[in-house]
């Protein structure tokens, strides 16, 4: 049972996470996983009252992402220590990605990997296939695209089974552009297995500074599972809500300082009528 419920845990946030990003922004080009002519960030420390997040970048010798470490306590109080390795070819274009955790290895999972698909110069599809005894998971996503090049959907399967004959649509995300090609918000539709929709959230009247976001990496972000690596600005505000009603609403607002390079040096952010207040410190070499 302990590699099960670690399995499980693991699992649902690795393929929720990808579905439940609250910061989105965008860029409509491809991407090649650089992150910007000057000052690569190589940290952010994010408080939220007595906790910390710590998390820490990782580049190849093209200044290229390719790693990735959260640790600390998160917004809703659980304790991380996850780290993810973006793996590419030679023509840098990812591959696949691993994930792993103390607890997981302890469990005698060495990392938790995801295959991604490129074909025809975009990436396609990626899929996450778990299959441990007493555990099985089988997941993919497929890109929907505009005539522009630009991602505008997923497509999100499940396999109950774990074989892959049996797959059945289990959400979607709808992605709406600026004209300034930073995202404008995104609708999240989540289905069970007879197609009835039970659950959908919305983010929308996202707006944005015309300062460098830190790290935008174009669609290659969305096949990374990190939407909120794709605009090329950062985000100043957003309104989000969902099926559950009012009581759900939120009115998200950022502000940052920024460095002599134009990017942030430290931001803040505020959601209400929650009144939570984080605050962001951004390292950069």
């Amino acid at each position: 049972m302990r590699i099960v419920s670690t399995l499980l845990a693991f699992a649902t946030f690795f393929l929720v996470s990808c579905q439940k990003e609250r910061d989105f922004t965008n860029t409509a080009s491809g991407g090649t996983g650089n992150t910007g002519s000057d000052g690569l960030l190589v940290k952010t420390v994010v408080r939220d009252g007595s906790d910390s997040m710590v998390t820490t970048y990782g580049y190849d010798s093209n200044k290229r992402l390719s790693s990735l470490n959260k640790k600390g306590i998160d917004d809703q109080g659980n304790t991380v220590n996850a780290e993810y390795h973006f793996h590419r070819n030679a023509s840098g274009i990812i591959t696949d990605y691993s994930a792993t955790d103390p607890t997981l290895i302890a469990a005698g999972i060495d990392s938790i990997k995801t295959i991604v698909h490129y074909s025809s110069s975009r990436y396609t599809s990626y899929v996450l296939s778990i299959n441990v005894p007493g555990f099985v998971v089988l997941d993919s996503s497929v890109f929907v695209y505009d005539g522009t090049g630009r991602i505008v959907g997923e497509n999100f399967y499940q396999s109950p089974s774990g074989i892959g004959n049996d797959y059945y649509l289990s959400g979607k995300i709808n992605y709406s552009y600026l004209s300034s090609g930073n995202l404008s918000g995104f609708v999240i539709h989540d289905y069970d297995q007879s197609g009835t929709e039970v659950f959908t959230a919305y983010a929308s009247n996202m707006t944005y500074d015309a300062k460098i976001n830190p790290i935008h990496l174009g669609n290659e972000a969305f096949a990374l599972g990190h939407p909120e690596w794709v605009s090329s600005n950062n985000i100043l505000s957003e309104q989000n809500s969902d099926s559950g009603g009012p009581a759900d609403d939120q009115s998200v607002t950022y502000a940052y300082t920024y460095n002599a390079n134009n990017k942030p040096a430290t931001g803040t952010i505020t959601i209400m009528p929650d009144n939570t207040v984080g605050n962001t410190t951004y390292y950069y070499q």
